[in-house]
């Protein structure tokens, strides 16, 4: 079912932009675009699927796709120069907010090829697909939200109008321009492609069907509210589902080095370490969490590779024999572990998992409930199970919500009790009671 056996981005294509005058720029645009403060990745991250997830999932509507194994970017697409001579520059923003100039890559405007789309966000995962047969790896990025489109933030738009508005008015005019000028395939660093989307209650083709096929890596599934708005920060209406005992958390990892005996004021660099999990807990705050447990054999090979752990992010499972965390792997494409909100959101996942077999077992449920909303707005089809995700409708685009602003305080793993303590215009009506909610794409 999941498989993290494919190769995963080391790096984010581009040039990586480190004049400060250029980056101010940058962050300030991007920043009044997404109608946000400061300068940290705007993203949004999910929180772990629980036993609670599954009344979610009957109570509104949900999409779901196939969790990437790969880089979490955003693609900023801006234009400058004159009106006479449009300059476009495509950047890629990573979970650092670093940020990255890409070139040859065009993306054109739908009612004219000719023409540049300017000041547009998009959110999506850069993966490396293998080629079954020639084994020829190809780096892509799979976008599956818009947050910003020519400047009109849709933040505030539920998923079903962002994903069309990202399909239409992105994806398929940046298809059409290739078909014109296929030369410009050949020479992009990497693919761009709409990631499939499915309705909640087809799961099961997602996980027997869909994820069998993928020639990338995945590591569990995706669960978005089609109706809610982008939210900034932890979104408790994105769910990230894993198997129980495959659920991972990010921590930095902190190396602390007992005393030497013949100078307790100085550090023995030479003997075994504390290896130290640390969580952010508001404004980029650290706060100790645990401990990790590094078999003696384990270590001294790292150290043998003169391998860096100190200040690096790792994303570790729980092994609930050992009674311990273990490495699963670096994650380098990251400045922070995660926040404590994120921390015990997995935390009661992996105590309260759900089993793919529990997940399948709702389905009829959860499509009854569809059906049963469904039945509120007469002219909508009820699911039948062959549906793919509706078409967006017109709604009110206003400012984005705020990020969360309250973090769990408890620093303790309960895991280990027992071992320690325009055409924007055309979107401007009211969600309900929208003839073909539930239309096909």
């Amino acid at each position: 079912m999941i498989n993290t056996n494919f190769p995963v981005p080391e790096r984010i294509p581009g040039q990586l932009i480190t004049n400060h005058q250029h980056l101010y720029f940058l962050k300030k645009h991007l920043a009044n675009l997404c109608g946000h403060p400061g300068s940290r990745f705007p993203g949004s991250q999910p929180v772990s699927f629980t036993q609670k997830s599954l009344e979610l999932l009957e109570s509104e509507d949900f999409w779901v796709c196939e969790k990437s194994n790969g880089v979490r970017a955003m693609m900023f697409i801006v234009v400058k120069g004159t009106l006479q001579v449009p300059l476009q520059e495509v950047y890629f923003i990573d979970r650092k907010d670093d940020f990255y100039l890409i070139k040859n890559i065009t993306f054109s405007h739908p009612e004219n090829p000719n023409r540049l789309l300017k000041d547009t966000i998009l959110d999506g995962e850069l993966v490396i697909d293998v080629n079954p047969k020639t084994r020829f790896q190809q780096f892509r990025f799979l976008a599956f939200d818009c947050l910003v489109w020519e400047a009109s933030n849709l933040m505030m738009s539920p998923l079903m109008n962002r994903y069309v508005i990202l399909k239409e008015w992105v994806i398929a005019p940046l298809e059409k321009l290739l078909n014109i000028e296929p030369h410009l395939r050949y020479e992009m660093p990497f693919d761009v492609q709409l990631k499939t989307m499915e309705l909640a209650y087809r799961i099961d083709k997602v996980l027997h069907h869909d994820l069998p096929k993928l020639t990338h890596g995945n590591d569990g599934l995706i669960f978005t509210s089609a109706t809610a708005p982008y939210q900034l920060g932890t979104d408790p209406k994105t769910l990230k589902w894993k198997p129980p005992s495959e659920n991972s958390i990010d921590f930095r990892l902190e190396l602390k080095f007992p005393p030497r005996s013949d100078d307790p004021s100085k550090p023995d660099f030479y003997a075994k370490p504390l290896f130290l999990l640390m969580m952010i807990c508001g404004e980029e705050r650290e706060k100790f969490f645990d401990t990790l447990e590094m078999p003696d054999e384990e270590w001294l090979q790292r150290k043998e590779r003169r391998e860096q752990l100190d200040n690096r992010v790792v994303e570790v499972v729980w092994d609930p024999f050992m009674q311990t965390w273990r490495i699963l792997r670096f994650r380098d494409d990251k400045k922070h572990g995660n926040c404590c909100a994120v921390v015990f959101s997995t935390l009661d996942s992996i105590r309260d998992g759900v089993e793919a077999a529990e997940l399948i077992k709702r389905l009829p449920k959860i499509r009854q409930a569809w059906n049963a909303r469904a039945q509120t707005h007469s002219s909508n089809p009820q699911a039948t199970g062959n549906e793919s995700p509706p078409r967006f409708q017109q709604e009110s685009i206003s400012r984005p919500p705020a990020p969360p602003s309250h973090y769990h305080e408890r620093i303790i793993n309960p895991l280990a009790a027992n071992r320690h303590l325009s055409l924007v215009s055309y979107l401007m009506q009211p969600l309900r009671g929208r003839p073909d909610h539930h239309s096909q794409l």
